[in-house]
């Protein structure tokens, strides 16, 4: 995707209005059954955020997509947040994995002493696909041991059960990707193997339930997810 990038920091040069306003136009594109000024609000503006950053991309002068990433921290932990939502013909390009990985390694450096997750709500199980390529350890996955699971389980908190091994892992967000049946057919009869496993663990996506997407961000991570990218090419 040959777009521009833009790079806002709540912290540092946040978003004019013009950039707020072609947000709120975008997310309307992007989702099913969503008030897009309200959703804007809770993930653009939330005070318990102690920093959100975001990535804008234009062609042409038209947004066409974002990445956000949003920062909770207590004494014991940081959490990251995501939100991203492209036009449907920019969806399905890795467009978040580099920005995100930026974010999350300096924010693991700069925190040492607390552990850092990545805790996603995933309505796409193409996005699911995008980052379980690319890191060495995802939760949840089909390989999962009884201990990742317990794991898990301790981290994400009230979700609901998935058919898959009974593992609360769901969550009703009450919104879709806004995706064509042609889309929802070939997603749901997909041989890779990323999306026929989100497929499978969350057979409802398309009506508003979300994956929670848990991804340790420590050393073991990052070394394990640099050997993947030498080893694979990606």
């Amino acid at each position: 995707m040959d777009c521009q990038q833009i790079d806002k920091i709540s912290q540092k040069n946040w978003l004019t209005d013009q950039q707020k306003a072609e947000l709120i136009s975008l997310i309307a594109s992007s989702f099913k059954g969503v008030d897009s000024a309200a959703y804007f609000a809770r993930y653009f503006m939330d005070p318990s955020h102690y920093q959100q950053c975001v990535r804008l991309f234009y062609q042409q002068n038209q947004l066409v997509g974002y990445c956000l990433l949003t920062f909770k921290k207590d004494k014991a932990c940081i959490v990251m947040g995501a939100s991203a939502a492209f036009l449907p013909s920019f969806r399905g390009n890795n467009n978040t994995f580099g920005f995100s990985l930026k974010w999350a390694v300096k924010t693991w450096l700069f925190n040492l002493r607390r552990s850092v997750y990545y805790l996603d709500t995933m309505l796409s199980p193409a996005m699911y696909r995008a980052m379980g390529k690319k890191v060495a350890f995802i939760y949840p996955n089909p390989s999962m041991t009884e201990a990742e699971i317990a794991d898990y389980q301790a981290l994400v908190v009230a979700a609901e059960p998935s058919p898959w091994r009974g593992l609360p892992c769901l969550k009703s967000v009450g919104r879709a990707s806004n995706y064509s049946e042609s889309d929802l057919i070939a997603l749901k009869t997909s041989s890779k193997p990323e999306i026929a496993f989100y497929c499978h663990i969350n057979p409802n996506f398309a009506l508003g339930s979300a994956l929670l997407v848990l991804i340790p961000i420590n050393l073991k991570q990052l070394l394990a997810t640099l050997w993947k990218a030498v080893k694979f090419g990606r």
